[in-house]
């Protein structure tokens, strides 16, 4: 059994990254809400999130050898997350999306719980051999004000994580779409006032009791994981067949202060790591995430460059391949 080597899609149409990922093997993606034009809002009659978006976008990469298996993005859903007026509208977005992924055979929703988003403060440090690389230095936040919406508290968030999986996850179950919740990035426990709850293996346990669903389940991204336990192999083993969908990644540092790192040389055993996917017999997404950039790499976002998104994957493959041979022989 080997895992679904995925990739994320950062472009709206074909690029030659596109025919890289399949000249290595890779034939499946990941794939965020197709914004064209980007101010759908006043130009387009559909969302990025309707029935006929989806369904271009799904086709336009079929049609380029890459089948659509996972959206990692979502219409807007701050509301939903604070619990503010008007966040029906939100929730009824979120459910049209759902059920248009359904009708589309896209399996999988990646979706955080974060009002803040994920952060990096320096995204320009020397890494290995002058590659340059991302970090997240908790002080450098220090002096920063809380955003529009104001100071959040954790119990705000919980409540409001509760109702959202009350109401969607029914939905889900109906348009066999899984749900597969991303740690919080960094997973400290509050940015600029606005704390953050899905920071720890027990706020997962927390977040897979407050609604027992098959579809509801975890993005076990390694990379924040790795930061939250010492033990990620035994993590994986405890979450099990909760795990939906996997960022293979790596960092050195601690949650306040860490950097990105090349998948050969962070924190973690990743042999051990991926025995433990082996133990579990996981066969589900996975996809490399926040890589350094080469020299004279291209970069569409700080973190996802081409090339070395390359050597993440075939690091992938070549580490299952070998624990596959080890237990053949």
């Amino acid at each position: 059994m080997f895992p679904r080597i995925a990739e994320i899609i950062l472009e709206e149409s074909p690029v030659p990254f596109w025919d890289w990922l399949k000249q290595v093997g890779v034939k499946e993606a990941v794939g965020l809400l197709p914004r064209s034009p980007p101010d759908w809002r006043k130009e387009s009659i559909d969302t990025p999130w309707s029935y006929s978006s989806l369904s271009k976008y799904k086709r336009m990469l079929g049609e380029n050898g890459l089948k659509l298996v996972a959206i990692e993005d979502n219409p807007p859903m701050t509301k939903v997350k604070l619990g503010l007026p008007g966040k029906e509208e939100e929730l009824d977005a979120i459910a049209k999306m759902i059920e248009n992924m359904g009708k589309l055979g896209i399996e999988l929703w990646c979706y955080n719980w974060m009002p803040l988003g994920w952060i990096r403060t320096r995204t320009g440090l020397a890494g290995r051999g002058g590659s340059r690389v991302t970090g997240y230095f908790h002080d450098d936040l220090k002096e920063d004000p809380p955003p529009y919406f104001g100071k959040v508290d954790s119990s705000t968030l919980w409540k409001s994580l509760k109702d959202f999986l009350d109401y969607i996850v029914p939905i889900a179950e109906q348009s066999n779409v899984k749900l597969a919740m991303h740690p919080d990035d960094p997973p400290v426990d509050e940015v600029r006032g606005v704390a953050r709850i899905m920071n720890s293996v027990e706020s997962y346990d927390r977040l897979l009791s407050l609604k027992k669903s098959d579809y509801n389940g975890i993005t076990l991204c390694q990379g924040n994981f790795t930061l939250m336990t010492d033990d990620l192999p035994a993590t994986i083993r405890h979450f099990n067949n909760k795990i939906f969908f996997v960022h293979f990644r790596d960092v050195k540092g601690n949650k306040y202060n860490f950097v990105e790192t090349f998948i050969d040389e962070g924190k973690t055993d990743l042999v051990k790591v991926a025995r433990a996917y082996r133990e579990i017999k996981f066969d589900g997404i996975m996809r490399t995430d926040h890589t350094p950039t080469l020299t004279g790499d291209k970069e569409i976002v700080p973190g996802y460059s081409y090339l070395a998104r390359l050597h993440a994957i075939g690091y992938i493959q070549g580490l299952f391949r070998g624990i596959l041979d080890d237990e053949k022989s």
